[in-house]
């Protein structure tokens, strides 16, 4: 059974990231808790401002226009009842900051999002969520994970462990699509 005050923190000697992705030491400490309907506006923001930012190499400004435009904070309220939705927060002068999120499909096993704001790339905190929702369909019993990759973040999630099956292209909007990786990821049977 999954509790859903799990907190996972990373750089204050509470929580481990992995080797490869280990958050700097200079790094503030991040916590990973589950989202509440008052951190949409901020999970909008990180979006937009990831795929403006970290997607510019891979897609056209079409493309990135019609991709951040997409989602708004009321989509973000109505998804939290129905997918697990976790966010990365550091600590500030005027209180924690949302730095990252992670959202997953629980019935399904799909990462739909994985997005960490842009001056907090390669700090371990795309990891801590990816970790997070791993641990929650590996404790829903669920078989593996499914998503479709941003072409700019499938290195990341192959040091997830995710292999690419296949590219297809996202709908985004009437007539504009973007190029993606079909990518999974399977759970050897009992590794819960």
């Amino acid at each position: 059974m999954r509790s859903a005050r799990r907190e996972t923190r990373l750089g204050d000697g509470t929580g481990a990231a992995p080797a490869n992705m280990s958050a700097s030491p200079a790094s503030p400490p991040v916590t990973v808790r589950p989202a509440r309907a008052d951190d949409a506006r901020a999970i909008c923001s990180v979006r937009a401002r990831a795929i403006r930012l970290s997607a510019v190499s891979h897609y056209t400004d079409s493309e990135i226009d019609a991709w951040a435009n997409r989602a708004t904070p009321e989509s973000y309220a109505e998804a939290m009842r129905t997918r697990r939705i976790v966010v990365a927060e550091t600590p500030g002068a005027s209180g924690p900051r949302i730095v990252g999120f992670g959202q997953l499909h629980p019935g399904e096993g799909i990462v739909e999002a994985i997005y960490v704001d842009p001056d907090h790339e390669r700090q371990g905190i795309g990891t801590a969520l990816f970790r997070a929702l791993e641990r929650d369909a590996r404790a829903a019993g669920l078989p593996g994970l499914m998503l479709e990759a941003s072409l700019n973040s499938v290195p990341f999630y192959e040091t997830m462990g995710c292999r690419q099956e296949a590219l297809d292209r996202h709908e985004l909007a009437p007539g504009v699509h973007i190029a993606c990786a079909v990518m999974d990821k399977r759970f050897a049977p009992g590794s819960a």
